[in-house]
């Protein structure tokens, strides 16, 4: 005879399975940003049902959301960029920042009071950069690409040099040989970790060379990046498998204007240093 308290157990396993399964997955968020803030009038009122407008200024792909009702609003699954945020609602002045940075794993935070007036009245406001990040516990930091073109690189101009900016990291080395190592990845050590523990990811799919961890596979030529982020502690879900660090490279994915770019590079190894070993 079957025992009724474990065929309730059983039951109960069923329908928490059962459930799982009928949820919808979990999308990943590492290669994308959210915008967050909140909608408020010169008294300091929530104003629920105010429309958010956000414009990439690179490709003018819009996307649209209203405040809930306290007045605040979030837009997930943006694209790294520049965009410009518009907040409208009948009785008040329009409301537009400009300059608005989203990072790939972060969130970004746009304000906005709106004055009394017409809405054919506009406030523009140049945005500034976030002195405090106070949406999210992760530490980070970001390269992007004006430090990417700008800052010079060694030998065969790989981004990840410049992992030596971030705090906590050892100098990035070479390890192993090139015929291990075609790519000529560069290691790093971050906060005193093993450096098997960091993780990359290009465009969200994971850039690991199985057989040697601290490398990664695949080096982008350092024209196609566009943002590189480095989480090094408190990651967030979507940025498992890191122990050290976790660094996500986003490429360009091109704007309404054509562009082009062109380089020279030359290498003389005998103007190299000499190494201790070599000594």
């Amino acid at each position: 005879m079957c025992n009724p308290v474990k065929r309730r157990q059983g039951l109960g396993i069923v329908a928490i399975i059962l459930g799982l399964l009928a949820s919808a997955p979990a999308r990943a968020q590492s290669v994308y940003g959210t915008l967050v803030g909140a909608v408020r009038d010169p008294s300091g009122a929530a104003l629920p049902g105010a429309s958010i407008t956000v414009t990439g200024t690179g490709t003018g792909i819009e996307r649209t959301t209203v405040t809930d009702g306290v007045g605040a609003y979030t837009l997930p699954n943006l694209q790294p960029g520049e965009y410009e945020v518009t907040v409208t609602l009948d009785g008040f002045r329009e409301f537009v920042r400009t300059g608005v940075s989203l990072e790939a794993s972060a969130v970004s935070r746009v304000d906005a009071t709106l004055e009394i007036g017409q809405l054919s009245e506009t406030v523009t406001v140049a945005s500034d950069a976030a002195v405090l990040q106070t949406d999210q516990a992760v530490t980070r930091a970001e390269v992007k690409e004006r430090e990417i073109t700008d800052l010079p690189l060694p030998d065969f101009r790989n981004y990840q040099s410049l992992l030596d900016l971030v705090p906590g990291t050892t100098p990035s080395e070479f390890q192993n040989t090139e015929i291990t190592t075609p790519a000529r990845s560069l290691a790093v050590t971050v906060n005193g970790t093993n450096k098997n523990n960091n993780n990359t990811r290009v465009d969200g799919a994971t850039n690991r060379y199985s057989w040697l961890p601290h490398h990664t596979l695949y080096v982008p030529p350092a024209e196609t990046i566009q943002t590189v982020n480095i989480s090094t502690s408190a990651f967030e879900a979507d940025q498992g498998m890191a122990g050290g660090a976790s660094m996500q490279v986003i490429t360009k994915s091109g704007t309404n204007q054509l562009k082009g770019s062109a380089f020279y590079s030359h290498s003389n190894n005998a103007l190299d240093a000499r190494t201790w070993t070599s000594k």
